[in-house]
């Protein structure tokens, strides 16, 4: 398969490995057939969202699926399944929209939105957000879709055997000195406006905090930054 660059990538949710073939369905069936008015014998690119792109040949159209022949077949290691990205729920629900759909496009691929004492908008559209970073997974030919988690408090939050990263302007490193191991887990847990409050702080009781920048950076910036220095 030639390096991706000028393609149209589709999300394939049925496939088949023995007899070689991939269906796509629902709005991806339309787009493809509709849209880009793909037919039958036309290449076509698509990805499962668990580390594969396939490149295959239209078989068949039907009147609600299209069925592709898999040619050929490039699957991607998840650089970052060891790191959950734990992000505030925003006052403005389309920052934390650009900071999902950025982050996507930079690779990490776990998320966990979550309300704090300081969070004002206390209500999350997952449906929406599963949206969101599914169109900038396509965008950005990533292979891996990211799994997004609610949480009401950060109690909720599962942290066995996990390391705890939080990020503060007051932290004492940077995140470029910080030593990572392949062999941890790591939660990066980033602050509301208005930031995390003291007990919250005590509560995740980190591994380490870490700042990013000098000055002080709004919640998706930070957020978009820390995918940048880790890509």
């Amino acid at each position: 398969m030639e390096y991706l660059s000028d393609i149209e990538l589709y999300f394939c949710k049925t496939k088949n490995f023995e007899k070689n073939f991939f269906v796509l369905e629902g709005e991806e069936f339309r787009h493809c057939t509709k849209v880009m008015r793909n037919k039958v014998g036309y290449k076509i690119f698509a990805t499962d969202g668990v580390g594969n792109i396939y490149e295959a040949s239209v078989e068949e159209i039907d009147k609600d699926s299209l069925t592709a022949k898999i040619l050929n077949v490039k699957t991607y290691h998840n650089n970052y399944e060891n790191i959950t990205f734990c992000i505030p729920n925003l006052k403005n629900p389309e920052r934390l929209k650009f900071a999902l759909e950025k982050c996507t496009e930079l690779g990490i691929t776990d998320f966990i939105i979550f309300n704090s004492s300081r969070t004002i908008n206390k209500n999350v559209n997952i449906e929406r957000l599963n949206k969101i970073v599914l169109a900038a997974l396509k965008q950005s030919l990533r292979a891996h879709l990211p799994k997004i988690q609610f949480k009401d408090h950060l109690n909720d939050i599962n942290k066995t055997n996990k390391k705890i990263i939080v990020f503060d302007q007051h932290g004492q490193t940077d995140l470029i000195s910080f030593s990572f191991s392949e062999n941890e887990e790591y939660i990066f847990v980033f602050g509301p406006e208005g930031g995390l409050t003291i007990d919250e702080k005590d509560l995740l009781n980190p591994t380490a905090t870490l700042k990013l920048s000098d000055n002080r950076l709004r919640s998706e910036t930070a957020i978009i930054k820390a995918a940048s220095i880790l890509l």
